[in-house]
């Protein structure tokens, strides 16, 4: 009786890691050209950093490169936690590369998720492709709100 209670155990246990497929995500670029009517370049590129300032934050996303002249912002940011840390490794993560330029009148921003590895169906996946696509459309969504957004000069 233990020896086949034995067997189904590891025929459940080893039946549940077939199930799971491992899964690279391509890491297709997204972008979106905002138009601000009569928005300067500068008011543009200031909005566009204090989004990033805001949207970044956990420590692991940085800012990586600005140059006001050109109008333009990169930096990487976490998207989430594939797997957490444990015995075998440490924590697998998302990244995205987030750039942003401005100019008079029109902002276009550009998410690159990068690519990552993650089992479908193992419960140990904590960050799919769905949620990384989900992740970006809300960042540009985000971004698109904190850049039309009338600022309160009257302090």
């Amino acid at each position: 009786m233990r020896k086949l209670l034995l067997l189904t155990v590891l025929t459940a246990s080893f039946l549940s890691l077939q199930s799971c497929a491992v899964i690279t995500t391509e890491g297709q670029p997204v972008s979106k050209v905002i138009q601000v009517e009569n928005a300067k370049k500068n008011e543009l590129y200031v909005k566009a950093n204090n989004w990033m300032v805001s949207a970044f934050n956990d420590a692991e996303s940085v800012v990586q490169f600005t140059d006001k002249e050109s109008g333009t912002i990169t930096g990487k940011y976490l998207l989430g936690t594939v797997t957490a840390a444990n015995q075998y490794g440490p924590a697998n993560r998302a990244f995205a590369i987030i750039k942003i330029q401005v100019k008079d009148g029109s902002t276009k921003i550009t998410v690159t998720p990068e690519s990552f590895k993650y089992a479908k169906g193992n419960i140990y996946t904590l960050y799919t492709e769905e949620d990384a696509k989900s992740d970006v459309n809300n960042l540009i969504a985000s971004y698109e709100e904190a850049i039309k957004k009338e600022e309160d000069n009257d302090w």
